[in-house]
């Protein structure tokens, strides 16, 4: 695992089993948190234990303005489950420079997932 500060940490090897939110909101600290120009914020992902049974994992960056933010904000596509094997990066998530306040991970898994974890977090680019 890369060293990361607790709290960029999304999700800490989370078992993602069924579809469910990031076990982490993070709070950016002020209601419109916009980044504005600069260096992007990258979420990256590494898949740390291999999914299993499943068809197929999206992910999506919500924010809100509570600690229960639910507006999506980014969707990445679909991943098949061929590509959740152990140790694979999947693809990033850059953060939009215009965000509220919170954010969170949200994980939609298609089919019956039996084991899978994943360690997400925000980071620079790679």
């Amino acid at each position: 695992m890369p060293l990361v500060d607790a709290i960029l940490i999304f999700s800490d090897e989370q078992a993602i089993t069924a579809t469910a939110a990031s076990t982490n909101v993070i709070d950016f600290g002020e209601a419109n948190a916009n980044l504005g120009a600069g260096t992007p914020l990258i979420i990256n992902f590494i898949i740390t234990e291999a999914f299993a049974a499943l068809t197929s994992l999206q992910i999506s960056l919500q924010h809100g303005a509570t600690s229960t933010p639910a507006t999506e904000l980014v969707n990445l596509p679909a991943i098949a489950a061929a590509n959740l094997t152990k140790g694979a990066y999947i693809p990033e998530i850059m953060i939009p420079s215009q965000h509220l306040r919170y954010m969170r991970l949200y994980y939609t898994v298609a089919g019956s997932a039996t084991a899978g974890k994943i360690f997400a977090y925000i980071g620079n680019p790679k």
